[in-house]
């Protein structure tokens, strides 16, 4: 397992249907910028389904989660892109969104495996399980 330090950049978020009341989805486009063995940028597309929520402090809130992250940038010295479909739980400012790379481009074309969150503090780490086979 290794890490890499991400920062979020952009969150954008807005409900699918203002008319409709008692539908709680929202959708997020997202930016991460990403340090370390995984250097580079994330771009994210989140839905999100609010099972619980907190408008005073939204890291507080509670939500259903399934998205699509596609990075450019390096792992590990390689240059590429991947794409990675997340589903998972978003609960009291920590995200359980386990991932897996479903497609992968340039030096990472044969870059397979999965990542998750974990939250220190101020802190955001990718808990990568990596590995470009040959």
């Amino acid at each position: 397992m290794e890490t890499a330090i991400f920062t979020v950049t952009k969150w954008e978020e807005q409900p699918v249907e203002n008319n409709l009341s008692n539908f709680p989805i929202n959708t997020a486009k997202v930016e991460y910028e990403i340090k370390g063995i995984l250097e580079g940028k994330a771009t994210l597309e989140y839905l999100l389904y609010y099972l619980d929520s907190n408008i005073e402090d939204a890291e507080k809130a509670k939500s259903k989660i399934a998205g699509f992250l596609h990075f450019e940038g390096h792992y590990d010295g390689q240059y590429g892109t991947f794409t990675a479909c997340e589903n998972g739980m978003f609960d009291n400012g920590t995200l359980d969104s386990p991932a897996q790379i479903i497609n992968g481009t340039g030096e990472l074309k044969k870059l397979i495996g999965s990542y998750n969150y974990h939250f220190l503090g101020h802190t955001s780490e990718l808990v990568l399980d990596f590995e470009l086979t040959k």
